[in-house]
């Protein structure tokens, strides 16, 4: 342990593992700690040893072995009104929102499904799935095949199209009469923009765009885990005093769950009255940019990703080659964004688009933590880089280390070499190497 010239105890700073939040410098009562170049610095002859900097480090970049009093645990049963003790039993089961956009479920809803099957045997209780709309009948019957044991409805016409005022003045009487403990939303432009809505008005607390979600065994809440401090740290979340805990999460980030026909469960209706609220008139619909015949990376079962250690023009439709002879798309990570090759419908990461496809292949993509949230759930990731170092190196299935410009044109030549075979191999003989 350091010392100053006063032979007291202080405080050091990892600089690897500073972010550069400053939260150190405003906690320090004697300006002992300062910045440069975005790293906290300790001054040793001001630090007084009294370790308030390690308490709010989110990284665990300060080092302090002074040992400090811990803080008393309270029993369960002396918490006083106001903590999760005092949350009233009626609440219980994991909701799913389902969502419903002119007829067509969004995929998120059914990996919410899987997950909450997940959370709720863990809590011993029901997955609740909540549905509005018009005409929803088969949804319903849907739900529970992805897992729902229970799937209350508010069928009305008003509901056809999503108007946040009245689809949230819908969920928000649902989650009254029913009460869940969780509830879980994609993280989608209508279910951010709704999720709010709701919890402010059910007076919950709300997490928005969660990565992971577990069930803390002692006590019994949903952790939410999401990204923060820029895609820095990794944070977990607790809702310890309303309820219902609610959690939004990006489609991708859970896996689809298997569809069960044969399983059973019960539809229940609710009325809905939507006096007092006028109900706008739709006239017209734009569709997004990859309905109007854009590219929609989020559902391409392999994607070339550029990085920027490819952020050059000239290399670009070589690594649309190489997508397309593997029958995917071209996506990118943001600095292929700013440099303006690429428009933003293909970034993929944390301000961009959460990818799961069969086969991520990253080139000259370095692997912040920023990207890594959203192209987590590839099934398969192939790493292109020179620096071996790299973090997305470090979680590859596979990686080749070298200079993209010499590897990525043989592979293309390899891929179209064994499509080729493919294409001219006999039937009968396919046929027998497939068997």
């Amino acid at each position: 342990m350091p010392k100053n010239a006063k032979g007291r105890d202080i405080a050091e700073i990892i600089p690897a593992k500073c972010i550069g939040c400053q939260l150190c410098v405003g906690e320090c009562k004697v300006d002992a700690i300062r910045m440069e170049n975005g790293v906290a610095i300790i001054d040793s002859e001001k630090c007084i040893g009294c370790g308030k900097c390690v308490d709010v480090c989110p990284s665990n970049a300060v080092l302090f072995e002074k040992i400090r009093k811990k803080k008393a645990v309270i029993p369960a049963a002396e918490v006083k009104p106001g903590t999760e003790a005092n949350i009233k039993p009626e609440y219980h089961g994991v909701a799913v929102f389902i969502e419903v956009v002119r007829g067509e479920v969004s995929d998120v809803s059914w990996e919410l499904a899987g997950k909450a099957r997940e959370l709720a045997d863990k809590l011993q209780t029901e997955v609740i799935g909540l549905l509005l709309g018009s005409n929803v009948g088969e949804v319903a019957k849907e739900a529970i095949a992805y897992g729902c044991d229970s799937v209350y409805v508010m069928d009305k016409p008003v509901l056809a199209a999503y108007f946040s005022r009245m689809y949230g003045r819908a969920l928000v009487s649902m989650c009254e009469q029913v009460k869940p403990e969780i509830v879980l939303i994609g993280a989608t432009p209508l279910g951010r923009d709704l999720s709010s809505v709701v919890a402010t008005q059910l007076q919950t607390g709300l997490t928005a765009d969660c990565t992971g979600l577990d069930i803390e065994p002692d006590i019994k809440l949903l952790s939410m885990t999401r990204p923060t401090f820029g895609g820095n740290i990794m944070a977990t979340i607790w809702c310890r005093t309303r309820r219902p805990q609610m959690s939004t999460v990006r489609p991708r980030v859970m896996k689809m769950p298997v569809k069960d026909p044969a399983r059973s469960g019960e539809i229940i209706p609710l009325d809905f009255s939507a006096d007092g609220i006028t109900v706008p008139q739709l006239i017209e619909f734009l569709p997004r940019a990859a309905e109007a015949g854009g590219v929609d990376i989020t559902k391409a079962p392999v994607l070339v990703v550029a990085g920027k250690g490819a952020c050059d023009a000239k290399s670009l439709p070589m690594l649309e080659q190489l997508a397309q002879v593997m029958g995917g798309s071209l996506a990118c990570s943001r600095p292929v964004i700013q440099a303006g090759l690429l428009p933003y419908v293909r970034q993929v990461g944390q301000t961009g688009k959460t990818v799961a496809p069969q086969l991520y292949i990253g080139v000259g993509v370095s692997g912040a933590v920023q990207h890594l949230v959203g192209m987590q759930g590839s099934r398969k990731i192939v790493a292109i880089n020179i620096d071996k170092e790299a973090p997305l190196v470090k979680i590859a299935d596979y990686s080749l280390i070298g200079d993209y410009k010499q590897i990525i044109p043989e592979l293309i030549k390899g891929f179209e070499a064994r499509s080729s075979q493919l294409k001219n191999k006999p039937q009968s003989n396919l046929k027998g190497s497939q068997a």
